[in-house]
């Protein structure tokens, strides 16, 4: 059995990832200085023709249970995460501590690769604590090794860009090969020109749009038919989304929410669980409400485990589904499919 452990593993980039090595060659560095995050694998039998990890022998078939130790607010907290191995909690902290050494690649680039990275190496962890707990920790803990900036302050600027083209990356596979194109609007001018091709250019500001979402019409033709609103935390103002939302489906288009619901409550009065906003049906927390009860959007996408979805009837006839990333195509990428074959039959 384990106790505790560092694990030291080779990182090897999936699939997925190696589209995007082909414009930026896989780094390889000093994996000196890794992060001192104490983790201990549940308990585990050892068996000869298994994989060595750090000072483990764990079997292949099994899936370890990791938890991290941390202090806060001088209480010890234990959060634990199921379907996170030790080795892909480590292959993350290689990859960040890596790609961080080099000095041309974006903040936002070092989150959205190792939480794709993530997504691939843990399918059946729960991808908001991924991003909650594994992503966003060893980043802000590994950060100062390389840039001369506050760690926290370096996430609240990178990070929504950062899962903006996370869910560009996720959805593209899924969707090109229906005539689909999915596009994260990096800075101003994208934001802009999207907000112009539906005709709100002047009505809605251009810091109110995430995703662009664009079908094959044929011809050399690409046609607008929405946009997504992208939220790590329903609590990144979500309201401020909500009057651009009603412009973009007063005008037919469509305007879904996708969040990672992340909501974690510190000691003395939580214990960091990340339990969402979401509320539920019977108990809706005013996020939910703007879905279920008045309609704000084109549905909400959340891809926390936990979050809980409605019920097969609401009010407005919008819904919250949970989407589980690791098995495409998802609801939301069924919507979105459903919407561009509704506009192509017409």
């Amino acid at each position: 059995m384990c106790s505790w452990l560092r694990a030291s593993v080779k990182l090897r980039p999936h699939t997925n990832l190696l589209k995007m090595d082909l414009l930026r060659q896989w780094r390889r560095g000093s994996l000196s200085g890794m992060p001192s995050a104490r983790l201990r694998l549940a308990d585990v039998p050892s068996t000869p023709q298994s994989p060595k990890i750090g000072f483990c022998r764990v079997p292949q078939a099994t899936l370890p249970h990791v938890k991290l130790f941390t202090t806060v607010n001088k209480i010890k907290v234990e959060i634990e995460l199921p379907g996170v191995s030790g080795a892909a909690y480590n292959a993350a902290a290689i990859r960040i501590d890596t790609v961080l050494a080099d000095s041309e690649v974006k903040n936002r680039e070092v989150i959205s690769e190792t939480f794709l990275e993530l997504l691939n190496l843990c399918p059946a962890a729960n991808a908001s604590d991924l991003w909650h707990h594994v992503v966003y920790r060893l980043y802000c803990e590994i950060f100062p090794k390389h840039r001369n900036q506050d760690p926290k302050q370096s996430w609240v600027r990178a990070s929504g860009e950062a899962l903006e083209s996370s869910v560009e990356h996720l959805y593209v596979p899924v969707l090109a090969p229906r005539g689909i194109q999915i596009q994260a609007l990096i800075g101003r001018d994208q934001k802009t020109a999207a907000l112009e091709a539906m005709g709100l250019g002047k009505e809605v500001g251009n810091s109110k749009l995430d995703v662009a979402l664009r079908y094959d019409a044929g011809k050399g033709q690409w046609k607008i038919f929405g946009g997504a609103h992208i939220k790590a935390s329903l609590a990144e103002r979500v309201s401020d989304d909500v009057p651009a939302s009603r412009s973009m489906m007063k005008k037919g288009y469509f305007s879904p929410l996708w969040t990672l619901d992340v909501k974690s409550f510190p000691p003395p009065t939580g214990d960091l669980l990340n339990r969402g906003e979401l509320g539920t049906p019977k108990d809706p927390s005013e996020k939910r409400k703007y879905v279920e009860e008045h309609g704000e959007f084109d549905n909400c996408y959340s891809a926390n485990a936990r979050s809980v979805p409605s019920e097969n009837k609401t009010r407005s006839g919008k819904h919250v589904f949970t989407l589980n990333l690791s098995k495409q195509p998802d609801q939301f990428a069924l919507d979105v499919i459903a919407e561009v074959e509704k506009r192509r039959a017409k």
